[in-house]
């Protein structure tokens, strides 16, 4: 019933937000008055996509309606899905992704792994300024890999460390930018549901480091 119910959720609010966005488009093509209005109207729509595609991811992490399935992965392949990814947002603010060469191996899912380390990627970007720098380092411990995923951006307060996994919770200092507070939550979900786990460490004003571990791949 779970399943059916979010199935039709998704299906049946694909088509409304799918003609908000052509339509949108459509006039700011063929008019020149209101381009402001129209503007809204598509970043409102864009918005509003994104929300419903993550609270159905959510919906079906947590109901076991999608489940993770762990293989022998290459980090290397994943950091590198991750840059493809973020190669536009990076060029529009001018900032340096850093990625380090690796040949380490995690037992992980990779399709749900990469969407988790883009959402902590897409946090770094938004939030580090225009001409900034980004890294992604990986360590090898006894039992994980660490991936460092490193900004020099506007950082956290200490007291709000513990609260940016919750749910839906948003700072009042990032209130301006785009974002529903769902990302850093679906992350930690994914990133346990394998095993694995996520450390933070950041200060206001100099830059946040968030460290996923993932079980190392066994060798055969």
């Amino acid at each position: 019933m779970i399943q059916k119910l979010i199935s039709d959720i998704a299906h049946q609010t694909l088509t409304p937000i799918s003609n908000l966005k052509i339509y949108g488009e459509i006039l700011s093509e063929v008019s020149n008055e209101n381009q402001e209005e129209i503007s809204t109207i598509l970043e409102q729509a864009e918005k509003l996509d994104f929300l419903i595609q993550s609270l159905v991811k959510l919906s079906r992490m947590e109901s076991g309606i999608i489940a993770v399935h762990s293989e022998d992965t290459t980090i290397k392949q994943m950091l590198e899905s991750i840059q493809q990814q973020f190669n536009v947002k990076v060029r529009e603010k001018n900032i340096t992704l850093s990625l380090c060469d690796t040949d380490l191996h995690v037992r992980c899912d990779s399709k749900w792994t990469v969407e988790a380390l883009g959402n902590i990627v897409d946090n770094a970007i938004k939030y580090t300024a225009c001409g900034g720098n980004v890294q992604i380092k990986v360590e090898q411990y006894s039992f994980f890999v660490k991936i460092d995923i490193i900004d020099d951006g506007i950082g956290i307060e200490k007291e709000e460390i513990p609260k940016i996994f919750g749910r839906f919770y948003r700072s009042l200092s990032v209130a301006d930018q785009p974002g529903v507070g769902i990302g850093l939550f679906l992350a930690r979900e994914i990133i346990q549901a394998q095993k694995g786990y996520i450390k933070v460490t950041s200060k206001s004003g100099k830059g946040s480091t968030f460290s996923v571990f993932l079980p190392i791949a066994k060798k055969e």
